[in-house]
């Protein structure tokens, strides 16, 4: 019996990967009855949703490309409006994820910052999303720690923060009041099907069967045995970053700069970011590269150079060989991938989960399924 074609009322659905695009999709199903398992392949999840800074920035990430893409751009403004949802539903459920709405500030120290503005405010403009230029008494006024050497400035209201780490643990709380579970130290190593049934093969031995499975392993999603086709299609692409005790709390917004991006907490705590390091797929961190970091906040936000660092890490961002996410079915029937979303993964979070959670349920995926397809990079 092939799975594709088979319509289940609330199908059994395990899901591959502790990170937002796990736990989210395996909420919801979890919602609406479904039997949901998470399989994370370590003790804890750690991968890239828990390393990640948590900005919600559809202008910013819009601005850092040279050349549009406007159904990736359109996608991330769809999600920062249900991101607001999502934020009174987390608070109402009694669940703190550090939802901070207080706006994004891009600085600009030289000629190449300059540009980026520029291009930024061009984005939000096409976007629809408000920006406002400031020069530098407008940007010191705004955030008085910031370096006296600014020239200029982009305040983009639209634009927010949350901590991941915290959204994982409402996700999952989520998912346990539903009567899913989270199976840990299970590491899939391959997905097979027989007799119209899909088994998921783990590292130790132990196999599970499912009527769907949802494949949301981040990059390791392509060192997965029947899902060939996302092997090719995906590539690491390492990031370290630190966190700063800021007891006075010196910065609110979240501000970004060709040097770093700065994330206040506003619990006395600062997240820096992030390098990128395209082909590194290791979560070491090494002391020149904190260094670096540390300091190129602090040529920010100087007073952060006095700020003592609490601690350092690395995730591996799973980014698509056409840098889009891919959001749909494999070619194996039943299975639904969602990963490649690359540096934007908690931003695209709710509405990649609907999508998957639509496409499980046998229903209409809405408006932008098509363009995330992961099938979009098999041969014809």
């Amino acid at each position: 019996m092939n799975t594709k074609n088979r319509k289940f009322a609330c199908p059994r659905v395990l899901v591959i990967g502790g990170g937002l695009m796990g736990l989210w999709p395996a909420a919801l199903l979890a919602q609406r009855g479904c039997a949901v398992t998470v399989l994370e392949a370590g003790k804890k999840s750690i991968g890239a949703s828990w390393a990640a800074a948590g900005m919600l920035a559809p202008a910013s990430e819009a601005g850092e490309r040279l050349e549009p893409a406007a159904v990736l751009d359109a996608f991330a403004v769809h999600n920062f409006g249900l991101w607001k949802d999502w934020a009174a539903r987390f608070e109402d459920a009694g669940h703190d994820i550090c939802w901070r709405p207080f706006g994004g500030l891009l600085s600009a120290f030289d000629e190449a910052g300059l540009q980026r503005l520029e291009r930024t405010s061009t984005a939000a403009s096409v976007l629809d999303l408000k920006a406002a230029r400031l020069n530098a008494v407008a940007m010191i006024a705004r955030e008085p720690a910031l370096c006296r050497k600014v020239l200029a400035g982009l305040l983009i209201t639209e634009e927010a923060s949350v901590d991941p780490r915290l959204v994982l643990t409402a996700l999952k709380a989520l998912l346990d009041n539903a009567g899913g579970a989270v199976r840990y130290n299970q590491q899939v190593v391959g997905i097979e099907q027989h007799n119209g049934i899909l088994r998921v093969v783990c590292a130790n031995g132990q196999a599970f069967e499912a009527d769907r499975i949802i494949v949301a392993a981040g990059f390791w999603a392509g060192k997965i045995e029947g899902v060939g086709e996302l092997k090719a299609a995906l590539r690491p692409v390492k990031g370290q970053m630190l966190a700063l005790e800021a007891p006075d709390n010196p910065v609110r917004c979240v501000i970004r700069e060709v040097r770093a991006y700065i994330v206040p907490r506003g619990n006395g705590q600062i997240v820096i970011g992030a390098t990128s390091e395209p082909g590194l797929e290791d979560v070491d961190t090494h002391t020149i590269d904190i260094a670096r970091l540390h300091a190129g906040a602090a040529k920010i936000i100087p007073v952060l150079a006095r700020c003592q660092r609490l601690g350092s890490w690395a995730g591996v961002r799973p980014q698509s060989i056409d840098e889009q996410p891919m959001i749909g079915p494999l070619s194996l029937p039943g299975v639904i991938a969602t990963c490649g979303h690359h540096r934007n993964g908690v931003l695209l979070a709710p509405a990649s989960a609907d999508m998957v959670c639509a496409m499980i349920m046998d229903e209409e995926p809405g408006v932008y399924a098509d363009a995330f397809l992961p099938g979009r990079f098999l041969p014809c």
